[in-house]
């Protein structure tokens, strides 16, 4: 192999990784804010979680990792939408957020 075939299937390798962390990650964020909303007795909204922010961070040991920021919605009466959002540090969720909502109690 040449010096560019290598690289270009260095290249595909990386790409290939980024994908499916990302889609690993992804997965672990929307399990985290269903959980969050079954807790607080809320809908989980499309059953889905949108990126909204990429970044390199350092974690607690000073390692850098991957910053990701999540975005999605809840309702708490079936009618209204919330939203919530997820930043996952690596593959940790560093913070979850649900914005102030209307609670409806369960009869």
């Amino acid at each position: 192999m040449q010096a560019s075939e290598l690289m270009l299937l260095a290249l595909f390798v990386v790409v290939i990784w980024y994908w499916l962390d990302a889609m690993r990650t992804k997965e672990l964020a929307r399990q985290a804010g269903r959980a969050a909303c079954e807790r607080d007795q809320l809908a989980f909204l499309d059953d889905t979680v949108v990126l909204q922010k990429i970044r390199l961070r350092r974690n607690q040991s000073g390692a850098l990792v991957v910053w990701r920021g999540y975005d999605f919605e809840f309702s708490s009466d079936g009618s209204s939408r919330y939203k919530g959002s997820i930043d996952m540090l690596g593959k940790d969720v560093s913070r979850l957020f649900l914005e102030p909502h209307r609670f409806e109690p369960l009869i």
